[in-house]
């Protein structure tokens, strides 16, 4: 007797395709599955076999093979117990249905019937969606996550009665169709707000145009400055995620952890210590998972204390901020991860802290700075796009009881900025500034002579590779954006070399 359903494993956030075949026979008892099952999957044996018993179905005493195809690609986790339990009650008569085609099943099972979360429940829907799927069985506790895929019914159950049950067809199945409230879930409250920051002017507006334009931003100062502050108010400055954002981020994140019941609409903001390793950081493991780089999607990464991070951390920081999007290989397994991120970078001027400080003498020599900045990246530091210098803030000013600008309106502007960007880039892949190719920087250098005048001016004097010059117009098409002007006008390109000219050891003489 054979029987066959239909689930899912992943690879990197996408879904695959994977039937579960079911085959019983006469024999001595005995239960095998096969098609390259991880130990997670191997153990599902027993876990099955205690919840079929214990929800009152009887076990077949029979030879069950157990084949999980396309047998060619290694299957982890325990996405299969639910399916294999099913298909075992099926193909032994215990369960009769009708909705068998065109549904999908995945869950982990307990010992005593319950169904356990599991991860990457939103890449799986999405996949049903796509495959013309009616019906997807998941979990009770984390069906919210996938209700939002639209032309699929998400059938929500608690454990393996009710699965049954819902299976029985008729209006029993309508039951367990699970309706989603309405809303994207809650957001996450924080305090934090640029209302805090005293002083500071030049680097809220400089974290106000890259958060505008998704541009990469390093801020350098003394310590006791407010670095960190500025950095981890950045991401309140930012509008909510879109639906479609929201997607794409809770499909990293359901696979970082499985019990996420919502949509994420707060814009991620992570900030790994210098003693994240390597794994952890860029993302990898023998099932590689995302690291925070990917955990970073559609939002922030602030590395703090910068010259900290081992050099082999910065330089894998390359072609993920080059290519969005970070490729690791396993087992002739190529699992790619999005990471899309802002890069925020914190660092102090050399290593006491004050080279450069007015109320404060450096101790450091010129060697010794020339040394510091040798440590970061010239390649990483290229890509940044943006530097600015924090000031230690006067006594007058830390005593000053008026609050600044609130974050609730300059996140007014950032969000009329993005929507300006979009409408520019409505036909190509692009959605920021930061984005765009060659091309595009060719039409706006053609539309000046005297923007191409001062770009080649000011790069012959401050030395400029290619890769500057460009950020200066990305730049500085961001600060029109944000004055609402259809062109670059010179005063935007003057203010935008002033974020890019900054501590460095060619200018360090």
């Amino acid at each position: 007797m054979f029987f066959k359903l239909h689930s899912f494993t992943l690879i990197g956030i996408d879904a695959l395709d994977v039937c579960v075949e079911v085959h019983i026979s006469r024999g001595m008892p005995e239960f095998i599955i096969v098609g390259l099952p991880g130990k997670a999957v191997n153990e599902s044996r027993q876990r099955v076999r205690s919840a079929i018993i214990n929800s009152g179905f009887d076990f077949p005493i029979k030879k069950i093979i157990v084949n999980l195809s396309p047998a060619d690609i290694k299957k982890d986790g325990s996405f299969y117990d639910l399916p294999i339990a099913i298909s075992i009650l099926a193909v032994s008569g215990q369960i009769k249905s009708g909705v068998f085609k065109g549904s999908y099943f995945i869950g982990e099972l307990s010992l005593d019937g319950s169904i356990n979360p599991v991860r990457g429940l939103i890449s799986m829907a999405e996949r049903v969606s796509s495959s013309g799927g009616k019906y997807f069985f998941v979990p009770y506790s984390i069906a919210d996550q996938a209700s939002f895929i639209p032309g699929i019914k998400i059938i929500a159950c608690k454990n393996l009665l009710e699965v049954a049950e819902a299976l029985s067809g008729g209006t029993q199945i309508e039951r367990f169709i699970y309706k989603n409230t309405g809303t994207r879930g809650q957001s996450s409250c924080s305090n934090l707000d640029f209302k805090d920051v005293k002083g500071q002017f030049k680097a809220k507006r400089a974290l106000e145009i890259a958060a505008s334009g998704r541009h990469n931003i390093i801020l350098m100062g003394p310590p006791g400055s407010g670095k960190t502050m500025l950095a981890q108010r950045a991401v309140s400055i930012m509008p909510e995620l879109e639906l479609k954002e929201c997607i794409e981020v809770t499909k990293i994140y359901s696979l970082y952890q499985k019990y996420i019941n919502c949509l994420i609409r707060q814009r991620p903001f992570r900030n790994p210590h210098h003693t994240v390793s390597r794994m952890g950081l860029i993302g990898g493991g023998v099932v590689p998972k995302p690291g925070e780089i990917s955990l970073a999607h559609k939002g922030l990464l602030f590395l703090d204390e910068f010259s900290q991070f081992p050099a082999n951390l910065i330089e894998d920081l390359r072609q993920p901020l080059e290519n969005r999007k970070v490729i690791i290989t396993r087992n002739n397994m190529s699992y790619s991860f999005p990471c899309n991120f802002m890069l925020i970078v914190a660092t102090n001027p050399c290593y006491c802290g004050y080279f450069g400080d007015g109320s404060r003498k450096c101790i450091c020599s010129l060697r010794e700075v020339k040394k510091f900045w040798k440590k970061m990246s010239g390649p990483i530091m290229d890509r940044i796009d943006m530097r600015v210098t924090v000031a230690r803030l006067p006594e007058s000013s830390f005593i000053k009881t008026e609050d600044s600008e609130g974050s609730d309106n300059i996140r007014e502007r950032v969000k009329k900025c993005m929507i300006i960007q979009k409408e520019r880039f409505e036909d190509e892949d692009i959605s920021y500034n930061s984005e765009i190719g060659n091309n595009v920087i060719n039409q706006w250098l053609k539309s000046s002579k005297k923007i191409r005048d001062l770009i080649y001016t000011i790069s012959k004097k401050y030395r400029l590779t290619a890769r500057g010059m460009v950020s200066i117009l990305k730049v500085s098409r961001t600060i029109a954006d944000l004055e609402e002007s259809g062109i670059i006008k010179e005063s935007h390109i003057i203010e935008a070399v002033q974020y890019r000219v900054g501590y460095n050891q060619d200018s360090l003489t």
